[in-house]
């Protein structure tokens, strides 16, 4: 989602190359759901809405209705936001989300290397700079996030399978040292 995989298959297919398209997960469930972030549960949203984190220029979506984004969808997906995530939590509270609403940056999703950071919107974007996360990485924005609780122990039943679901360094975002 919001990769390039439309573009390269428009080419190809202009190109008079065949192209057979292989349904997947996107990271955005999947990389969540392994993470123990459910996208959806009744007790807190009937929709979630997936952003992309920067356009053509690299820069936060400028084109984009914050603003609706922020009243209509209690879970918010971003994917390629690392870079603009300051931007773009400033755009999300300036339109009326709680800075003290839950956040957690998903690096590394379902891999050996996979990290989760915690945090607030208020205070994501400094957490992530301590946390030194690395891109590939979603955000999910929202009480969904909560439920990480709950289900983080069902990741660790085969360790030997898993990926580290805890935090870079074992702390809360703003615990992070």
């Amino acid at each position: 989602m919001f990769g390039r995989g439309g573009e390269e298959a428009h080419s190809l297919v202009r190109n008079g190359i065949p192209v057979r398209i292989i349904p997947g997960i996107s990271a955005g469930i999947g990389g969540l759901a392994y993470a123990g972030i459910p996208l959806t549960h009744r007790d807190i949203n009937q929709s979630v809405t997936f952003v992309t984190g920067h356009d053509q220029n690299g820069t936060a979506p400028q084109s984009l209705d914050w603003k609706a984004i922020a009243a209509s969808s209690p879970v918010i997906v971003l994917y390629m936001a690392m870079r603009n995530i300051e931007r773009i939590a400033n755009k999300l509270i300036d339109a009326g989300r709680a800075p003290g609403e839950a956040v957690a940056v998903v690096s590394r999703a379902t891999t050996p290397q996979q990290k989760v950071l915690e945090s607030t919107l208020e205070h994501v974007a400094r957490d992530l700079e301590k946390a030194s996360l690395e891109p590939p990485a979603i955000v999910c924005i929202g009480g969904a996030v909560r439920f990480r609780n709950f289900l983080k122990p069902i990741q660790s039943l085969d360790q030997s399978t898993s990926p580290d679901n805890g935090f870079t360094d074992g702390k809360k975002g703003s615990e992070a040292s």
